[in-house]
């Protein structure tokens, strides 16, 4: 399969059979793509981290205890990292391509160990996920992070999957949950998966409570829903979804 990406450069996507992995080869554009670090279609960003800061929070609770040191790797402007300090944790941040914006002054100082490190929405923008792994797991034995995974292998164009997102030419590298059990085991460490969250961690570390914590999950969902739905939003419907397509339609057409 190929794309057209940023509405101009053409690439192919690959397939890797052993790990069923799909990646794109020298992605050149790189530069020009991160000119803006959040791009205009990612319309969903404050909600992504409303949920993510709350599900974080029950797995927290429920596994560490209330000194825990966690890194926001890759952590944009600073929100989630600000967002989980309000909620008591000695969150860090850190990006080697952003500006923080809202923790500053409790940037990670790129040695140290953590308890946990987090990477929200930037898996699928690393050109070679392995170097990164291999420096995330220097410092800690417990990785927890967000990335769609591929429904399947077999596409003949990027607008078969929202994804791909070619128009702003930043994801890159998409994983099947094969490839993530593929990692975890090269790294001598446990793949588990809660809702939407991917978590590489040392042997056992989330054998008990697994049931708990995704019955917390549920509820917490369903609460907001219906808080949402009766105190918040009876007559207003969300604009997160139109508005990215919206954004996305405007940047293919130039």
């Amino acid at each position: 399969m190929s794309g057209q990406i940023l509405g101009k450069y053409f690439a192919n996507y690959w397939v890797c059979k052993n790990c069923e992995c799909i990646f794109i080869d020298k992605p050149f554009w790189l530069n020009e793509a991160y000119s803006e670090s959040i791009v205009r279609t990612d319309t969903g960003i404050m909600v992504r981290n409303i949920n993510t800061c709350n599900q974080l929070m029950i797995i927290f609770n429920t596994y560490f205890n209330p000194e825990i040191k966690v890194v926001d790797y890759g952590g944009g402007y600073g929100i989630l990292a600000r967002m989980l300090r309000d909620k008591g944790v000695n969150a860090l941040w850190y990006d080697k391509f952003s500006q923080n914006l809202l923790a500053r002054g409790f940037e990670y100082d790129g040695h140290s160990k953590a308890d946990a490190m987090l990477a929200f929405e930037v898996m699928e923008h690393l050109e070679d996920p392995m170097e990164t792994l291999n420096e995330i797991f220097e410092k800690t034995d417990c990785f927890i992070f967000s990335t769609d995974l591929l429904p399947r292998l077999n596409y003949k164009s990027t607008n078969e999957w929202w994804y791909f997102a070619p128009e702003a030419g930043q994801h890159i590298f998409f994983y099947s949950e094969k490839t993530l059990k593929t990692i975890a085991n090269n790294f001598g460490l446990e793949y588990s998966k809660i809702n939407k969250l991917h978590i590489f961690h040392k042997k056992g570390m989330f054998k008990n409570k697994r049931v708990i914590v995704k019955v917390k999950f549920f509820v917490g969902r369903v609460f907001i829903k219906l808080l949402d739905f009766f105190i918040f939003e009876s007559r207003f419907k969300s604009r997160m979804w139109d508005d990215h397509r919206d954004m996305r339609s405007k940047m293919n057409n130039g």
